[in-house]
């Protein structure tokens, strides 16, 4: 078929495939593009002007086809030239040409004067706010287009380009074509010169502010939706843009802030506070008091928390603009000034403790101060001093807290804390307040403490004692706890404050050692907390070191400070004996060899190989009486990094394997050879890179189903659960196998239903099998399980053959797996769930109550079919007296199940009512408050 024929094919039945037939011919050189312009010449000088638009249309797809490397420079000069001269020829032509004119916008070789030369043709030509939509978002892409990658042959036309295109958009309403507009607007401000046309151009865009847009939902979703966010940012970036929008940017925003409208005065202030980066305040030194007093106005009389939060940044803007100005007393202009009047207007409202302003004007004042280092000092010379000595005066206890806090708030000033210092005389006026009411205020002067010492305050001698004191006191409460250890440990951060750690530490030491006792657990966590350095962490740690279960527990957290063999040779090998004590019931312990495993390295690889060859790989250790030697040790090995150890992890495996083998077959506590299984199956694991590692626990595991008891089926799980970590499709292996025994009704079924239930567990409860220990952990195993489970247990769940274990483990098995895995066949189990809440096994229930609860929620019609079995249930599940969950859950499921059609609800309606008002009086709040609302949600159902 012929270009002739092709181009006539289109043009009469609108034929899309000939787009694709005719841009492979172009690009093949089967066909050149001036004998297709020549063939399509009759068509482009029809008479008809729908024939004409279809030709043009027709150019625009192929060229589209085609890539943007494909034009020469010259073919595009003429090409321009000529759909310029169609624009001419009628209005409606001028659609099709623009469309054109994008996609040759984007063609490489288009040179800066064909830029120009389109442009010309768009302003000159085109009427865009005429067009339709998607023609004028077209226009919106070149001009875009041109300033991000041509911007030079823009700033050819110079001003006139901004002139033209206020023109263009003077009008737009579409919130597409809007932040196409606004994208172009920023980078006009910033290259070209707008100033003949500033005032216009701020004009055409305060039009829009404050921004009034609702998205309209979209039936595709292929459909882009420009969101409000969107627009509101777009805009504020346009204003804030360039400081020659100051002059008019200001007033408006001005008579915004005098509105009634909360969106209004909310969204002024969005924009005032991201403008202080390009406006000067010399432009708007007029508006300075207005500002200020519009803003403190808010601030002060917030109707809600958003506006009072908008109101402080935008006071710390004001004073970040002004501050960042030539400073000059004369005019207003003045930093100084500003704070002065801000202490004037809120200076009496601080001594007036008990009305509703105090802590308002605490907040403005605050704000004034965060805005940089001048307006700090000058807010602490006055303000701090005037609190301080009202402190003194009052004598109501909670006037006295209320001051504090307002001292403790004054000094959070996160921004500047690095380069700010108190005013002189008042860090030791502060330290004295400390001293002397630590006693009687001790929250308040941890947290004084605190922020003194960020603010690299010079602490006096009595702070010393002061906090020995409060150290070795008894029952001091948690939250004290926590303000006590931030204290110390800023004060172990600093070398500044390295003579008070010292002081600290030794009065702490001399409180146990001259009494010859233990030192209690706090004395221990704070001295702890002292080491927090990373230069003096192991100094100080050995000054105190206290063999104890609390030391252990709080040992991990200095490991980022000290080297890897410095926390083997000198920690772990002094803690052992200690270690073996606790190892067998103390969970801390456990944790203590798996993180001092953890930051092992290549550094530390002497001391593992002496360590695991003098002590697993003597035959002594297997004896009974080494037993808790061994647990510290396989705490130890199986939490080695296989990035580092991978070598001598399978050379222990190799040389263990038969006597862990035979431990776990003959010991007779189940404790034990449960940790001896999950250390088997981690080195399976971390080894199963290699092919004869998993070929020997392959063996293992056929040689564990020949002899189905408690042991043997526990190890077989334990393995199969090492390999399917890693290697999640081998459970296919081994599912067929499980279920099968499952299906067993003897003690076989029951121990199989157990093994299930290990295999999904996913909590990481067990520390030797785990991410925790650097196990190698697929990251979908979820996924992979659940699903070969699921498929091996539907024929039972089709035939409802299911006995109440296997139902059992089915709920757990819901409750492991996250629900947006499990979203798709949930509607198929509910049977399922609605038969558990039914047994007699009370642990399921609750299981049961979340997935159907969150079922009910997201798609209510699945129940329909189940409503009169389930409602009675969830009824009686409401009033359950021994669990609080199981009865809110039960309410909740409740409530979602009125979004259900009324006619199926009101046989059952007066019933449920009837049980609410019981569920309305129970004594937890919690299980009322949701009582009340499932209620109403009943009592409305005719409404």
């Amino acid at each position: 078929m012929n270009c002739q024929t092709l181009i006539e094919k289109f043009v009469n039945d609108r034929d899309e495939t000939v787009v694709n037939q005719l841009g492979q011919l172009l690009i093949t050189k089967e066909l050149t593009l001036v004998d297709f312009i020549v063939d399509i010449g009759d068509y482009l000088q029809s008479t008809e002007l729908s024939k004409r638009s279809t030709a043009l249309t027709l150019i625009g797809n192929i060229l589209n086809h085609l890539p943007n490397t494909f034009l020469q420079s010259n073919e595009i000069h003429h090409l321009l030239v000529f759909i310029g001269a169609k624009m001419g020829d009628h209005h409606i032509l001028a659609q099709p040409a623009v469309d054109l004119f994008r996609i040759l916008a984007k063609q490489s070789t288009i040179n800066d004067e064909d830029c120009v030369i389109m442009m010309k043709s768009i302003f000159s030509d085109v009427y865009v706010q005429s067009f339709p939509q998607a023609s004028r978002y077209n226009v919106f892409v070149i001009l875009l287009h041109f300033l991000l990658y041509r911007l030079d042959a823009v700033q050819q036309l110079g001003s006139d380009f901004v002139c033209n295109f206020i023109q263009a958009m003077d009008g737009e309403r579409d919130p597409r074509n809007l932040v196409l507009c606004f994208q172009c607007l920023q980078y006009m401000t910033k290259y070209l010169d707008i100033e003949p046309y500033k005032e216009e151009l701020f004009e055409v865009v305060a039009c829009y502010f404050p921004m009034e847009y609702k998205p309209k939902a979209t039936n595709s979703e292929t459909e882009e939706t420009i969101t409000h966010e969107q627009l509101v940012l777009s805009l504020r970036n346009v204003l804030t843009s360039n400081e020659k929008f100051a002059q008019y940017c200001i007033p408006m925003l001005i008579e915004k802030l005098e509105s009634d409208i909360p969106t209004a005065r909310l969204a002024a202030m969005d924009v005032f506070i991201h403008c202080i980066e390009e406006y000067n305040a010399r432009d708007i030194t007029s508006y300075l008091v207005p500002l200020w007093n519009l803003f403190s106005k808010q601030a002060l009389c917030a109707e809600n928390q958003e506006i009072e939060t908008s109101a402080l940044r935008a006071i710390t803007s004001l004073m970040q603009l002004i501050g960042k100005s030539i400073q000059n007393d004369e005019t207003e202009i003045s930093t100084k000034k500003f704070v002065d009047r801000s202490i004037r207007e809120c200076e009496n409202f601080l001594k007036e403790l008990d009305l509703k302003l105090v802590w308002p004007a605490t907040k403005v004042l605050h704000a004034v101060a965060r805005a940089n280092t001048t307006c700090s000092s000058l807010i602490w010379s006055s303000i701090l001093p005037l609190l301080m000595k009202q402190f003194e005066n009052l004598e109501q206890i909670n006037h006295k807290r209320t001051i504090l806090d307002m001292i403790i708030y004054f000094l959070q000033l996160p921004n500047i804390r690095t380069t700010i210092k108190l005013p002189s005389g008042i860090p030791e006026e502060l330290w004295i307040l400390i001293s002397t009411h630590f006693q009687t205020y001790p929250s308040h002067c941890l947290s004084l403490i605190h922020n003194l010492l960020q603010l690299h305050a010079v602490p006096s001698q009595v702070l010393e004692d002061d906090l020995t004191k409060f150290i070795l006191q008894d029952n001091i409460a948690d939250e004290l706890k926590i303000k006590l250890s931030a204290v110390l440990r800023m004060l172990a951060s600093s070398v500044s404050f390295d003579r008070i750690c010292t002081n600290i530490l030794t009065n702490l030491i001399q409180s146990w050692t001259v009494t010859k006792t233990a030192p209690t657990n706090e004395t221990l966590e704070c001295c702890i907390d002292l080491c927090h350095n990373s230069e003096r962490c192991q100094e100080r740690l050995e000054r105190f070191f206290f063999p104890s279960a609390q030391f252990i527990r709080l040992l991990p957290s200095l490991f980022k400070y000290l080297s890897p063999i410095y926390i083997l040779t000198n920690l772990f090998t002094s803690l052992f004996d200690l270690l073996l004590t606790l190892i067998d019931h103390d969970q801390y312990a456990k944790i203590f060899c798996s993180k001092c495993a953890s930051v092992a390295n290549e550094s530390c690889k002497t001391f593992v190989e002496n360590f695991y060859q003098s002590n697993l790989f003597n035959d002594s250790i297997w004896q009974t009486d080494k037993q808790m030697n061994l647990l510290v040790i396989m705490y130890f090995i199986g939490s080695l990094k296989r990035q580092f150890f991978q070598n001598e992890l399978e050379i222990i495996f190799n040389r263990i394997n038969k006597k862990l083998l035979e431990q776990i077959l003959n010991h007779s506590s189940n404790e034990i050879i449960n940790i001896y299984c999950y250390f088997f199956g981690n080195l399976i694991n971390k080894l199963s890179s290699k092919n004869e590692i998993i070929e020997q626990a392959q063996t293992i595991i056929k040689q564990c189903e020949t002899s189905l008891d408690q042991v043997h089926i526990h190890l077989w799980i334990i393995l199969v659960k090492a390999l399917i970590l890693s290697r999640p499709t081998m459970i296919e292996q081994y599912i067929s196998t499980l279920i099968l025994w499952m299906n067993e009704k003897t003690p076989i079924g029951d121990l199989a239903c157990q093994s299930l239930k290990v295999l999904t567990n996913f909590d990481e409860q067990s520390l030797l099998l785990s991410s925790q220990t650097d196990c190698i952990i697929h990251p979908m195993v979820k996924q992979i399980i659940f699903m070969n489970i699921l498929s091996k247990m539907k024929p039972f769940l089709t035939n409802n053959d299911l006995l109440p274990n296997q139902m059992n483990v089915l709920v757990d098995l819901l409750d492991n797996i996250p629900k947006s895995i499990i979203q798709n066949e949930i509607i198929s189990l509910l049977p399922i769930l609605i038969r558990a809440l039914t047994l007699s096994n009370e642990t399921v229930w609750s299981s049961s109550l979340n997935s159907i609860c969150n079922l009910i929620k997201s798609e209510p019609n699945t129940i329909i079919d189940h409503i009169d079995t389930i409602l009675p249930r969830l009824t009686a599940l409401s009033t359950y007296k021994k669990d609080m969950s199981i009865r809110i859950t039960s309410l909740q499921c409740l409530k979602y199940i009125t979004s259900l059609p009324i006619h199926k609800l009101q046989p059952y309606r007066r019933h449920v009512i009837h049980v609410l008002k019981t569920c309305v009086d129970d004594h937890k709040r919690l299980v009322r408050r949701q009582a009340v609302d499932t209620q109403m949600s009943w009592c409305l159902l005719n409404a």
